[in-house]
């Protein structure tokens, strides 16, 4: 299974942040999966809320800032005193910086980001290190305009026949439900489509066992050692 660093290892150190990045590639995660949003003058930056407030010391809209505004904010002390000093960064740090270790997933949070992120990956060549992600319908069919080469997923709080037509007949190659929607015979039907089946939205250990129990491609989790085997357990213990 596909173990995905939701927002890097986000539950051991604060999310889309180098420490949090440099934990999941410790942890032997296959994937660090981040949040693409635009600054106020153009610059992709790695954030997940549409406001800076819940996680720096710095308040309102993300797209109000510019990159040099969003570098000044300081946004790991929320998550531990250990963490003081994080700063946002650029997609281009983590061109740079990771996908050259581990390959990434790319959410699309705001769909005007989604020209500026196709062409940053194009220019970068390493749109086979990368999967791009989106909630928004729009961005992932433009995202497929700009370059059919793209592994696209859908995320999805609704998982069912009528989603998994949709993103077959849109030439998506992923679906990506909420843990708690998956049952057997979806993902056996998504499967049988030609998709690529990874959940979303796991927060408690016992949701890992629904993962192997459904048969799921993979996953993004915030603690990236969860998802070694069912409930936890490390590889060679399960009875």
């Amino acid at each position: 299974m596909l173990n995905i660093a939701h927002r890097g290892a986000s539950g051991y150190a604060p999310e889309n942040t180098r420490a949090a990045f440099e934990r999941a590639v410790e942890m032997g995660a296959d994937m660090i999966e981040t949040d693409v949003q635009l600054a106020h003058d153009g610059a992709l930056v790695l954030f997940h809320d549409t406001t800076v407030t819940r996680t720096s010391n710095g308040h309102g809209p993300v797209a109000d800032y510019t990159l040099d505004e969003l570098r000044g904010l300081e946004i790991g002390r929320w998550f531990a005193p250990e963490f003081a000093g994080e700063r946002i960064l650029t997609l281009a740090e983590m061109v740079a910086e990771f996908v050259p270790r581990i390959p990434v997933v790319l959410e699309i949070k705001d769909p005007r980001a989604t020209p500026a992120l196709i062409e940053a990956i194009r220019a970068a060549g390493i749109a086979d290190r990368v999967h791009v992600t989106s909630f928004f319908w729009p961005a992932l069919l433009d995202a497929g305009k700009f370059d059919r080469s793209l592994t696209l997923g859908f995320l999805t709080r609704v998982f069912d026949a009528d989603i998994i037509r949709r993103c077959v007949n849109r030439g998506l190659a992923q679906i990506c439900p909420h843990v708690d929607s998956l049952t057997t015979d979806l993902v056996a039907t998504a499967h049988d489509a030609g998709l690529i089946v990874r959940a979303h939205g796991i927060s408690e250990r016992h949701q890992i066992d629904r993962l192997f129990d459904t048969g799921v491609d993979g996953a993004t989790v915030n603690w990236p050692d969860w998802i070694s085997s069912p409930s936890g357990q490390t590889p060679g213990t399960a009875s």
